[in-house]
Formats: C-alpha cells, structure tokens, sequence
C-alpha cells in the first residue's frame, strides 16, 4: 500500500478567523492517534464538513495500489471505474505540493509542513518521526473520508 500516513481527526473549528469565502471552509482538526494538528481549507460545496465530525486523513505519493509513482498528467480512468485506486476508498481526494516545512521554536520536538492543494492550503504540525516522509517540492495525495 502506499500511504504514508493516516490517522482519524476530529473537526474541533471551522472559520476560526471568519468565512472569508463562500465554498471554502477552513477546518482545525486534532488526531486521535499521532496528537497532529492539521489545519485545512475545504471545497464545501463538493465535501460539507461540520464541527465534531470524524474524519481519517491519509496522505500518499500515489494514488497506484501497486505504489508506481502516479503519471505526470491526470488519468481519466481513474474516475470513471476502469482503473482502481486509493481514491476508491475515500470520499474526497486532493493532490498538491509541499511548499514549506519548519521547525517551529515554541513547540520543541514538533515540526510544520504545508501543503498547496491549487490554493486551499494545509498545514500539518506533528512529531518528526510522524512527519518524515514529506519532503520539500514533493507532490502529495490527501484522501479523506467521513467516520461512519
């Protein structure tokens, strides 16, 4: 399998800083498993999210189940059913790119990564051991799926 991680998160605030746009909700999440934070914008008229709702959140390279690196360009058959894929576990899936990573100074022990998923963007805060697997420029995979 290619995750490379996952985790289940609970949505514990939507807007924190107010609504800034009509089909974008920012969501600050918690794990159950790893104690990351993980903030993240999502498209709400494609995936509604509200408080208190569980999701597991898991980030690959790929979206092959055989773990070959995905194509450069998008392949359509992975939606229309011809080709499985991680995707056919999920609900909502966003690819996009690494553009930051630091060290934060208050928090010994626990680093930042931020991902641009086309403009909604993601920052995961973890321990380095949970986190070190992502790496600068890398393209990323972000699956998610509600917690029945």
């Amino acid at each position: 399998m290619s995750i490379l991680l996952e985790d289940t998160f609970e949505v514990k605030e939507l807007d924190p800083e107010g609504k800034k746009f009509d089909l974008v909700s920012r969501a600050v999440m918690r794990s159950e498993r790893h104690e990351m934070d993980c903030v993240m914008d999502f498209n709400v008229d494609v995936y509604p999210i509200d408080n208190g709702m569980r999701l597991v959140v898991a980030w690959a390279k790929t979206i092959d189940l055989d773990g070959k690196p995905s194509p450069e360009h998008f392949d359509k058959a992975l939606c229309s059913g011809k080709k499985a894929s991680l995707m056919d576990n999920f609900e909502y899936v966003t690819c996009g790119r690494v553009y930051k990573m630091d060290a934060l100074q208050q928090q010994m022990q626990r680093i930042a990564v931020y991902i641009s998923y086309g403009g909604l963007l993601q920052k995961i805060v973890g321990e380095p051991h949970d986190l070190k697997d992502f790496e600068m420029d890398t393209t990323y995979y972000c699956l998610i799926k509600k917690v029945q």
